[in-house]
């Protein structure tokens, strides 16, 4: 299935990415001769240039294959944009001024995201999140428009919005959207105020510069204060021309557009990059790969649409190698494709080259890094495990840090140290300038947080992130490693290692998993088997727990905050069991605290006649000896 090519594609030349020497011929010609432009709004309407009738965009609500799809083409799409800009910019946004969007992968979040990089700073919110913390978003990004999807069933953001309104002191303007089945909101439809706009070109100047920040993208956990990460103009731009080279991609190319645009690969490798190439992006649900439809009609929409790419997040492409093809037509599909987010298995990758015969390109990424920063070289040796060479004008090292954060010395070849980034895909800083504080190191290095190794190719290794290790008694253990053993197994779908609370050593490596393709096994039986394929023995798991479903973070990494708090919570069930006696139920809680961080909530109930005093006793008693914060209520 390798060199694929369909007929009548237009084929482009590009340079050869095979090994880090071809990375440096790139770079012979300096980066300001290669990026013509800081004006995204510009790059936007290039790629539509290229084709005005021609598809760009082809959406489906809820992946289903009788659904009439909704098509735009090029023209139509630019056009949209426009308008949005216009819009914006009498509603009084600037430069300087952000609007924030609030809906699922509905053709208007499109519209706003990009319309709204010619007028101010966009700002796309995670809209599953509770609405204190959206309101926390908002005040920080000082957001003056928002667009949300009006009321709809089966969601409530217009009624978060409408909670936290009053919360919102620089909002000017709340427009709705009808979509989904939802209500029509006359006074605020957005709709209506974008039709009465002019199509055919921007009513304002704006000079844009490389450091202009173009959006606001949310960074970091689902917990703590908003971490908005200021993405640049310049950024952008140079991440089109990076991801377009290693990736050599074409205007022929159609794209599935499954993930969320809050996401900076959202934002970037399914959206802006699909228009500026003048690709044709198929949205195959407002929920993307959340949706039931697009993940059991897949390969369908991969024949029926001839798509160029094998795509998703490394949970959603195990669900798929589980449930591969039958008879769909998957040719159009390309020898290679990307995937980031999170790692992707080693066995995972190499099925899905045994069985598709596509090479999954893994890349390393972050928001601060405006999205990846390596890849696997397309021409090059594919080395399973690793996350590939820099990208052009990117520079990547691995450091040894001190107890304050700053740099001892490099590492040398295939040691392990915390991986940092230089080059123009650098965020300049959170909108918090306050949360900077030690991620940037001496030189204009970034500090990702990551762990890894760089081999004498230029490969990276990424072995660990420091906030993730599980610290066994003074042992560090790198949950990856557990990780990569049970993905081994044949019946494990998806595994996830995290620490859990111990008394004695403060934590013990545990790990949770989920089963694919029918087979199951016991707990015993995989402790067994990563016994004997785990050289380190501080890092065999004391516990493996099966779930039916692994909980996934909204971008589909293992929800390791929740798997944390999982297994903290039975850890203190079972400590505190022997407590019980007849007439006394003992709960436990673990959850995201404000000030603790995380906080385990004990609630006893009991009948008449038992003394609460000693039970109380007993219960601190035993959670004294753990770290973690606690406190007893009585029901």
């Amino acid at each position: 299935m390798a060199n694929r090519q369909r007929p009548g594609r237009q084929k482009i030349h590009y340079h050869p990415i095979r090994t880090v020497g071809d990375i440096e011929a790139i770079e012979r010609v300096p980066l300001a001769e290669r990026l013509t432009t800081f004006d995204t709004f510009e790059l936007l309407r290039r790629g539509a240039a290229k084709n005005p009738d021609k598809p760009a965009m082809i959406y489906l609500p809820d992946g289903g294959l009788d659904e009439d799809p909704f098509t735009l083409t090029y023209g139509e799409l630019m056009a949209r944009f426009t308008q949005c800009a216009n819009l914006f910019h009498e509603m009084g946004l600037g430069p300087t001024d952000a609007v924030a969007l609030l809906m699922p992968s509905v053709p208007q979040s499109y519209f706003v995201q990009f319309g709204g990089l010619a007028s101010g700073i966009v700002c796309c919110v995670n809209w599953m999140l509770e609405a204190s913390r959206i309101a926390d978003i908002l005040r920080a990004a000082k957001a003056k428009i928002v667009i949300a999807l009006g009321p709809t069933p089966g969601f409530e953001i217009w009624q978060k919005i409408e909670a936290i309104r009053g919360d919102l002191p620089d909002l000017e303007h709340l427009l709705s959207v009808q979509e989904l089945g939802g209500e029509l909101l006359p006074e605020s439809d957005f709709d209506r105020r974008l039709a009465g706009q002019p199509a055919d070109g921007l009513r304002f100047e704006r000079r844009f510069q490389a450091g202009g920040v173009a959006a606001y993208v949310h960074s970091g956990g689902t917990t703590g204060s908003p971490k908005l990460a200021k993405i640049t103009h310049g950024s952008l731009a140079y991440r089109c021309f990076a991801n377009v080279e290693v990736m050599a991609l074409e205007p022929d190319d159609t794209v599935l557009s499954d993930m969320p645009m809050f996401h900076i690969a959202g934002f970037i490798a399914r959206g802006l990059l699909v228009f500026a190439v003048g690709q044709t992006m198929v949205i195959p649900a407002a929920l993307g790969a959340r949706s039931k439809n697009f993940l059991a009609n897949y390969w369908k929409l991969v024949e029926r649409y001839r798509i160029s790419y094998f795509s998703g997040v490394p949970t959603t492409l195990a669900v798929l190698i589980d449930n591969p093809p039958n008879d769909e037509d998957i040719s159009s599909f390309k020898s290679y494709a990307s995937t980031g987010s999170a790692a992707l298995p080693t066995e995972t990758s190499k099925r899905i080259e045994r069985e598709l015969g596509v090479r999954m390109l893994s890349t390393f990424g972050a928001t601060e890094l405006t999205q990846n920063a390596t890849i696997i070289p397309r021409d090059g040796e594919m080395r399973h495990g690793s996350v590939g060479i820099r990208l052009p004008y990117t520079e990547i090292k691995t450091v040894a840090l001190d107890a304050g954060g700053k740099v001892e010395r490099d590492c040398g070849v295939d040691e392990i140290g915390v991986v940092a980034v230089k080059g123009p895909g650098i965020f300049p800083g959170y909108v918090d300038a306050s949360l900077d504080k030690h991620v940037f190191l001496a030189g204009g290095w970034l500090n990702t947080g990551d762990l890894g190794r760089l081999d004498a190719d230029g490969y990276l290794w990424i072995t660990g992130r420091l906030k993730d290790l599980i610290i066994r008694g003074g042992h560090n253990i790198d949950p990856s490693v557990i990780e990569e053993t049970l993905v081994q197994h044949p019946a494990v779908r998806l595994a996830a290692a995290v620490g859990k609370p111990d008394s004695h050593a403060g934590e013990l490596p545990v790990a949770f998993v989920e089963f694919g393709g029918g087979a199951e096994v016991t707990a015993e039986t995989l402790k067994s088997f990563v016994r004997g394929r785990i050289s380190e023995r501080a890092a065999n798991p004391a516990d493996i727990f099966i779930l039916e479903t692994m909980p996934l973070t909204d971008v589909g990494k293992p929800d390791k905050v929740m798997l944390r708090n999982d297994a903290a919570g039975r850890v203190f069930a079972a400590v505190l069991a022997p407590l019980a006696q007849s007439g006394l139920e003992i709960q436990v809680d673990v959850a995201p605290h404000a000030t603790a961080g995380t906080l385990a909530t004990v609630s006893l109930s009991a009948s008449a006649g038992t003394d609460r005093t000693a039970v109380e006793r007993g219960a601190r008693k035993i959670l004294s000896s753990y770290s973690m914060a606690h406190d007893i209520v009585w029901k």
